[in-house]
């Protein structure tokens, strides 16, 4: 008599990943304040604009756009290869326009009209490079515990769990580290650099206040009575010279370095 088949529980785990979100978050509120990406998706929709109000836009979530195949061969040969090129250029995930707006942190908490998150938190190529996606998808588990596989920045560990959770961990760290170390070198033959500097969220929130203030007008000297009401040294000045310098950096481009 043949043995009955054994049966197992397929459980996925979601678990919220806050410091990840927070880092979404940051840079995308960085990069919607650079002048050049607002002046790229001026340009955007200067061009494209008026087709896709009439036609609708590719990530409307609430009515998905009815395009007959003369539309979608438009925007696919036409519009999709400049949403790329943007998404490469800006390392963005999709084309959001700047004055697009998201809850800090919460990421699962959003409108059915537009994304989950910001476009910073996942790379172009992994929601436009259809070949790669297929690729993706394509991938399986051998079904021997101890693998692993490197794609670019992106690491497939596959565990036994009846392994002892010392040897788990210390599989893991391994691996880890050696993928670590390959990705830094493969950066610094193609002449990147990994960035090591350390998130301070606080910096960033004051940053981005002293920036806006800045921006609606108001002096250095109405900046740090607003920003630091309790500073009265000479040196408050420069302190918000300093957050302005900061601010301009990350929004000029160092917004990729938030990791």
């Amino acid at each position: 008599m043949k043995p009955t088949r054994p049966k197992y529980e397929l459980e996925f785990l979601y678990t919220s990943f806050p410091e990840r979100d927070k880092v979404r978050w940051y840079k995308w509120e960085f990069l919607r304040r650079n002048e050049k990406y607002r002046a790229d998706y001026k340009k955007f929709e200067d061009s494209f604009g008026a087709w896709l109000r009439r036609k609708g836009y590719w990530y409307d979530y609430n009515e998905r756009p009815k395009w007959s195949r003369s539309d979608e061969k438009y925007f696919y040969t036409v519009i999709a290869p400049v949403i790329v090129h943007l998404c490469s250029k800006w390392g963005v995930g999709d084309l959001h326009p700047p004055h697009r707006r998201f809850k800090k942190i919460h990421q699962w908490e959003f409108r059915e009209d537009r994304p989950s998150g910001p476009a910073t938190g996942f790379p172009p190529e992994l929601n436009w490079d259809f070949p790669l996606i297929m690729e993706l998808r394509g991938m399986g588990f051998t079904g021997t515990g101890g693998n692993a596989r490197r794609y670019g920045h992106l690491v497939v560990l596959e565990f036994d769990l009846k392994w002892p959770m010392r040897d788990l961990l210390d599989f893991a760290r391994r691996v880890l580290t050696r993928a670590q170390n390959n990705y830094k070198q493969g950066l610094q033959e193609q002449g990147g650099r990994f960035p090591i500097g350390r998130r301070r969220f606080e910096d960033y929130d004051t940053h981005l206040r002293v920036w806006d203030l800045k921006q609606r007008g108001r002096t250095v000297k109405e900046i740090s009575r607003t920003v630091f009401p309790h500073d009265h040294t000479e040196s408050v000045l420069q302190k918000v010279q300093d957050h302005l310098k900061s601010a301009k950096r990350l929004i000029w481009g160092a917004y990729k370095e938030i990791r």
